[in-house]
C-alpha cells in the first residue's frame, strides 16, 4: 500500500512539475528550507526576493496548501507520519519536492 501511494504521489508531482519547467525562465539562487513545524505542521523558509506556492500530501492522502514570501511560512492540520511537500517557486529552480516527518 506505502509502495502505491508513494506512485501516486509521484504521479502527481510530475504532472505539476512539466508544465512549471516550460514556462519558467531562470534567476533565482537558492530554494526554500522545507522542514517540521509544531505538531501537523510543515514549515517553509522561503529565501530573500522569491515567492513559493507549496503542496503537501500526508500519509493520509490529506492535501493541504500555502503561498509564501520572504521569511518562514507554515502549513498546518496534516496526519502525524510523513508528509510529501511539493513547491513551485517564481524563479529558477522552480520546484522543489521533499519529505518530512510530522509529529
Amino acid at each position: 500500500m506505502a509502495t502505491t501511494r508513494s506512485a501516486v504521489r509521484a504521479a502527481v508531482v510530475a504532472a505539476a512539475v512539466t508544465p512549471a519547467l516550460m514556462l519558467a525562465a531562470p534567476s533565482a539562487t537558492a530554494s526554500p528550507v522545507v522542514g517540521a513545524g509544531a505538531a501537523g505542521e510543515v514549515s517553509v523558509s522561503v529565501p530573500a526576493g522569491e515567492n513559493w506556492s507549496c503542496i503537501g500530501f500526508d500519509s493520509a492522502f490529506g492535501i493541504r496548501a500555502g503561498a509564501f514570501g520572504v521569511g518562514v511560512g507554515k502549513i498546518g492540520g496534516f496526519a502525524k507520519g510523513n508528509v510529501t511537500v511539493f513547491c513551485l517557486g517564481t524563479t529558477a529552480p522552480f520546484f522543489l519536492v521533499a519529505t518530512v516527518s510530522v509529529r
